[in-house]
Order: C-alpha cells, then structure tokens, then sequence
C-alpha cells in the first residue's frame, strides 16, 4: 500500500479517521462517536488504537492532521473556544499526539479541513474563491482565498455559523443568541419543529408516526417526512432554508466569492434545504455578486478527514 498521511475529523457528534493517498483517495477508514464528555484524552487514546492498528497492517503515514470542532489555535495546536466540545479547551493535542505518533501534524478547525478537502477533490482546485459552510452538529465554514486557505488574523476566519441572522434571537452552543448555527445547525432545526408541533398540536401527523418519541428527532426524519408530504416537515426546511439563505446571501455580498459549497449531514436534505436558499438569492436586490457565484453541495461525506490529511502532507495554508 503506498504511503499516506493519517487525517482525523472530529465533530461534536462523530469522529471519523482516514488514511489518505496524495490525491485524496481514501484507504481505509473508521468511525466512533467522538463522546465528547469522556475528554479529549479519552479521545485521544482511542484515535491512537485506531492508528497504531493500521500501521500494524502495514499502512504507513508520512503526516497527520487533525480537524477539531470549534476556534483552534493552529499554532500552538489546541482549542481556544468549542461550543460543541466542551471541556476540550486548551488541551495540548499537537503536542501529545506528536509524542505518541512521532509525525509531522496540524491541527486545523475541522470546517477549514472539510472545505480545503472538498476544494482538492471535488473542485478540483479551480475556483480561485471558494465558501465552504459544514452543517451538522454545529455550523463551521471555510474560506479559500486566491486558492489558498485564508485563517485570516487570529486564525478564526469563517466561523459563519456564529455570525448573526436574528438579534435577541433563539440561543446558539455559543451563549449568543440569533447565531446562524442555532436556526441550521441540528438541535436548531430539530428545535424548530418541535416548537411548531407543541404549537400545532394536529400537524405533522407523518412525522409524528415516524418519530413518536420527539425527543429522538434529527434532521434526517425531517427529511423523510417531507419526501412522504408532511406539510409541517416541509415547512420546517423552508424556515431553516431561509436562514442559512439570509448568512450565505451575508457572506457572497462581503467576500464575492466564485462558490459556495455545503457539507455536513445537513446539506443531504438536498432541495428541501437548497430551494429556500436560491430564493433568497434570488430575491436580493443587489444581484451581480449572487448571480455569479455557484452554489452547490459536496459529494464526499469524508471531506473532513481527507482534508485535514491533505493540509498536513501538503502544509497548504501555512
């Protein structure tokens, strides 16, 4: 098997490892929930059994990159703030990991690593102006700025889903309120529909018989239920649509960038999320920059960890 680098993506709900080729093919690949609460050492311990496995198959790394939820310090290789990790703060991963593993590594917010890996593999590197927004447990982004990751002064560039949509609005993980990721992140599109159903007592019939128990709801039962015609469920994804709408439309007008593309687990509910976000665009009166840029969806659900291997064999970015 040809040399890799090893890349780890960890997000507040699950943690998935890669080994990666130079190209960005993945070699082979593991997933656990990340257990946020057991601690980062915990975790630590357990991406290293992965690890340490894999090289007794005989899979080699030259490097290894890590992808962590939340404000990383790319420099000193820890968290300086994790709404969806918390605990996780100031634990020193570069450096415990470099003495376990014994390789070169970044450590790098894990939407910057999706992004810069959905930029290699799908994008193919073409657009010289890309936004990247994960949506999933929470909601990251990431900016590639004349073809190169842009951290930007602190290293906190693209944190799109803590800016604000909705003054003294619904509270984010963050202890703001009105964030971008408390209306599209998971628990704020599972908190909308549940404040329209106690609303509503008689919708949402289909979503109810296929969630009886509404406090196991997720996104992905939302979506179903809208593909099977539950009104509700439909209007859920239009609200939530118009949201993520309203911070992208935000963020094209500042960076006029040639594409916005959306990753996470979110982003699967494809048209329901993707048509109220078109019309937003489309309803803006200041259209040059919304008319250029394409929007679409990444393919590779592994972009995460590609993209964090990829950064640490390429040092792209530094």
């Amino acid at each position: 098997m040809p040399e890799s680098a090893f890349g780890v993506d960890a997000g507040g709900t699950f943690t998935k490892i890669a080994a990666v080729s130079g190209r960005g093919k993945v070699l082979r690949l593991e997933e656990f929930p990340t257990d946020p609460a057991a601690g980062p050492g915990d975790f630590l311990e357990r991406v290293i059994r992965v690890l340490e496995l894999w090289r007794r198959h005989g899979i080699k790394a030259s490097s290894f990159g890590l992808g962590l939820a939340g404000d990383v310090d790319h420099e000193r290789g820890t968290l300086r703030l994790t709404p969806n990790l918390p605990g996780w703060q100031g634990y020193p991963f570069a450096k415990e990991f470099h003495q376990r593993l014994r390789l070169p590594m970044v450590v790098e917010n894990d939407a910057n690593a999706a992004v810069w890996g959905a930029y290699v593999t799908q994008l193919e590197r073409r657009p010289r102006s890309v936004v990247g927004v994960t949506l999933g447990t929470g909601v990251g982004g990431g900016l590639i700025i004349d073809g190169r990751l842009y951290r930007g002064a602190t290293g906190t560039a693209g944190e799109i889903g803590h800016t604000r949509v909705a003054a003294s609005g619904e509270p984010c993980h963050c202890g703001a309120r009105g964030c971008l990721e408390a209306y599209v992140g998971n628990y704020g599109i599972v908190r909308t529909a549940r404040k329209l159903l106690r609303a509503r007592p008689g919708s949402g019939r289909i979503l109810r018989r296929l969630v009886p128990d509404l406090k196991t709801l997720t996104p992905k039962h939302l979506k179903v239920a809208a593909q099977r015609g539950d009104a509700l469920s439909r209007e859920v994804w239009e609200r939530t649509g118009e949201m993520l709408g309203l911070g992208l439309a935000n963020v094209v007008m500042a960076l006029n960038p040639d594409t916005v593309v959306l990753l996470g687990g979110v982003s699967r509910a494809g048209h329901w999320l993707l048509d109220p976000v078109k019309r937003v665009f489309l309803e803006h009166p200041f259209q040059t920059a919304l008319r250029h840029v394409s929007l679409g969806r990444a393919d590779n659900p592994n972009a995460g960890c590609v993209g964090a291997a990829l950064l640490a064999r390429e040092g792209a970015g530094r």
